[in-house]
């Protein structure tokens, strides 16, 4: 009787033991696949789980570059030397010149004591030298004359002068112009003169008039006849003797001075 339940608990045991083999073979090849069946029989998340006494890792090291970061250092500007700068003219833009105060020079040479109204007491040749300045606002009023400063020396010792005054003029016909001058003149002549040998001038000042009329070429030369008159106008008298019964009177001493000659100008 003992043997038989001894058997049949073997045989239970047995037939158990088999039950339990075949399911867990059976149960094997369906957990491989459990993740892709919705993941009910995933053991990943578990087994992947970190023991809860093991260490935690040491945080991952943050590489820091601690070495000096390198800027661009800006080039300095190169300055230019003074000497290779370009240099500008005073009063920027408009620079003195020669023409912004003379106009023109002129040289000639001219017969003395020569002309319609002079008595040839005296003779020689004047060498004649002017500037002419060039014109102002102030003289816009009356056409914009030139003004003029000239002097004239005698080679026969007689009467020279330095003259001064204002000069128009006028071009037409393709370079030629002409032209006329008011101004006065002082002089080293005879204000009472010798007969024959000087010329009564009266006065050390004398009024001066004078006629131009040539042609210029290349735009800055030209060549003109000249004709001056000096004179006082019968202002200029002296008390003197002419051996008559009436004794001493008042004489007008005015013969003038006359000059006649060429010329020749360079315009600045």
């Amino acid at each position: 009787m003992r043997k038989m339940i001894v058997r049949e608990f073997a045989a239970r045991v047995t037939i158990l033991a088999w039950v339990i083999g075949v399911s867990v073979l059976t149960s094997a090849p369906s957990s491989a696949y459990a993740q892709s069946w919705g993941g009910l029989y995933n053991m990943d998340s578990m087994l992947n789980q970190r023991h809860p006494f093991a260490a935690r890792p040491a945080p991952a090291a943050r590489f820091t570059d601690d070495s000096p970061q390198l800027t661009p250092t800006p080039t300095p500007l190169q300055h230019t030397t003074a000497s290779a700068m370009p240099t500008k003219a005073p009063n920027d833009g408009e620079s003195w010149r020669v023409s912004n105060l003379f106009s023109e020079i002129r040289i000639g040479a001219l017969s003395h004591d020569t002309g319609p109204f002079s008595s040839k007491e005296e003779d020689g040749i004047d060498t004649n030298f002017e500037l002419l300045f060039a014109s102002t606002d102030l003289f816009s009023f009356i056409w914009s004359p030139r003004p003029h400063l000239g002097i004239s020396y005698n080679s026969s010792d007689h009467t020279s002068q330095a003259y001064m005054g204002l000069t128009w003029e006028w071009s037409f016909w393709d370079g030629w112009f002409a032209g006329f001058s008011l101004g006065g003149m002082i002089h080293d002549g005879h204000l009472v003169g010798v007969d024959g040998e000087s010329k009564s001038l009266g006065c050390r000042l004398l009024f001066r008039e004078s006629v131009n009329a040539g042609y210029r070429f290349y735009k800055r030369h030209a060549l003109m006849f000249h004709f001056d008159h000096s004179s006082n106008a019968s202002l200029c008298k002296k008390n003197t003797s002419d051996g008559s019964e009436f004794g001493r009177h008042n004489v007008v001493l005015n013969e003038g001075l006359e000059n006649l000659g060429i010329r020749y100008g360079y315009m600045f």
